[in-house]
């Protein structure tokens, strides 16, 4: 199991006083799971956050291809970094799957166990759900940009072939 100062070094817990660090470390459940298995699946009514401990896993999104439903890779996560992260915010089903690319670690904190912390360490809920916030927003500044890279290309694919037609 971790310690304390594991899980005050991570971005979701940064910040937690010693007492508080120790009693959530005290509700974090240990699951282990083995490489190829499957952690989450898009779609499924969860309510865990998971903090990668070690091991890897791969965040996959069933996406509208060419031949039907296909799966893309949308990150891979090693240890200290975590997931699940809106399920716990916003309690709506799985946005994306996570299958273990490695034997892989993982501590898990429920939404349960968040209204726990927030019931008796209101200081430490504000400071999590801060930290949840700012590592949202970190990905979503990372989705823009790919957002508008990929748009940007597009349009220029599309320039490129109408000006290439043109010419002929």
């Amino acid at each position: 199991m971790v310690d304390r100062t594991f899980l005050q070094s991570h971005a979701l817990f940064g910040g937690l006083s010693d007492s508080d660090a120790d009693s959530v470390l005290a509700m974090l459940k240990e699951a282990r799971f083995r490489s190829g298995e499957w952690i989450v699946l898009e779609g499924d009514c969860d309510n865990r956050v998971f903090l990668i401990v070690s091991g890897s896993v791969k965040v996959l999104k069933k996406v509208s291809g060419p031949c039907g439903c296909e799966e893309e890779e949308l990150a891979v996560l090693g240890e200290g970094m975590t997931f699940g992260e809106m399920e716990v915010i916003d309690i709506q089903p799985r946005s994306a799957s996570v299958r273990a690319v490695a034997d892989t670690v993982v501590l898990t904190l429920s939404s349960t166990e968040m209204y726990r912390i927030y019931k008796s360490m209101r200081e430490a809920h504000t400071l999590i759900i801060m930290n949840i916030a700012r590592e949202i927003s970190r990905r979503l500044r990372k989705m823009d940009v790919l957002a508008a890279n990929t748009l940007y290309a597009r349009e220029h694919e599309h320039d490129r072939s109408v000006g290439g037609t043109a010419s002929a």
